[in-house]
């Protein structure tokens, strides 16, 4: 049986100085926000809000985790990182070594934080980080940008002067359509994390074909098999482990993606391992035709959705997260 739909919403962008402790401190802000970019309100822990948290070491920040408010098996995501050599756990293919860049890594079963760096920092459960950005000292992001549902959210690090721009991911993002032990979680869900690596920003094609399977960076919510490129896994069911989970099938989705009216199309799309075995179909995610992130559409003023492409200033593959 299908899952429930989830309701995205925008929860707005957040400017800061450049600088990696900045930028957690905006997503920090974004994710206690009270409102929504479009005025209306927003209460962590209810509807689409997720609940967020952030860990500071001597007044710095560090780290920025948060939990949705549907969250039958105890599900933490985080996003990390300092301007330090410090030591912390990376999962294939990605290796350590590198500070001054957004990490990510999400928790099954979580129990109390203690540090990002640590093995464990939800106690047990983790699956390690992979790259999410650029390192700050060479790509001066300065503006987060944040989506939220009730199982997923999307975070965009984006350059204002360039567009140019970095993303994670996390949450229930995929419908296994199955019960079945080695196809879902005994919530019936496959949970997901991804990001665009350090080695480039998003791709601005990433829904062509050379995403399937196959190395690169930058891709969206699609993986590579290679130390700082883009990645995108599911946790295997009960387990810490991640499986690689890739686009089925390539899309070359243009200005001209519309119905013969001259209407926006959404196309749903799936997710697979390797060997194209089936691991889901996006929940309220659509490939749509070239746009710009942080765009909404709207049908006269109700939203219908809200865009998430590669970059924040120039017309480039996206995708629509359903309102």
């Amino acid at each position: 049986m299908p899952l429930s739909d989830l309701h995205w919403r925008y929860v707005g962008s957040q400017n800061f100085v450049s600088g990696i402790a900045n930028s957690h401190d905006a997503v920090y802000a974004l994710g206690t926000a009270t409102t929504y970019a479009d005025g209306s309100a927003r209460t962590p822990g209810t509807a689409s809000a997720w609940t967020w948290n952030r860990q500071q070491v001597t007044g710095v920040t560090e780290a920025c985790y948060g939990v949705p408010p549907i969250n039958a098996l105890s599900m933490a995501y985080i996003v990390a990182g300092n301007t330090t050599t410090t030591s912390y756990a990376f999962v294939a293919p990605d290796t350590a070594g590198a500070a001054n860049m957004v990490v990510y890594g999400m928790n099954r079963a979580s129990g109390t934080f203690t540090s990002w760096s640590n093995a464990q920092p939800f106690t047990s459960g983790f699956s390690g980080y992979w790259r999410g950005t650029r390192v700050f000292s060479g790509v001066a992001y300065d503006n987060v940008a944040m989506w939220e549902s009730e199982e997923g959210c999307v975070i965009v690090y984006s350059v204002n002067s360039t567009g140019v721009q970095s993303y994670v991911a996390f949450g229930a993002l995929f419908d296994s359509l199955s019960v079945a032990a080695t196809e879902a979680e005994t919530d019936g869900r496959r949970y997901t994390m991804a990001g665009s690596g350090s080695g480039v920003h998003t791709s601005t094609s990433f829904w062509f074909s050379s995403w399937v399977g196959s190395a690169g960076d930058g891709g969206f919510l699609s993986h590579a098999a290679t130390n700082q490129a883009g990645h995108c896994g599911t946790f295997t069911p009960g387990a810490t482990s991640l499986v690689p989970s890739y686009h089925f099938g390539g899309f070359s989705p243009t200005n001209t993606t519309v119905t013969i009216a001259g209407s926006i199309v959404r196309v749903p799309f799936v997710n697979c391992t390797v060997t194209t075995q089936f691991l889901g179909q996006s929940r309220q995610i659509f490939i749509v035709r070239d746009a710009i992130t942080k765009q909404a559409w709207l049908d006269g003023t109700t939203p219908i959705g809200y865009v998430v492409a590669a970059s924040t200033t120039t017309q480039s593959d996206a995708a629509l997260l359903l309102y």
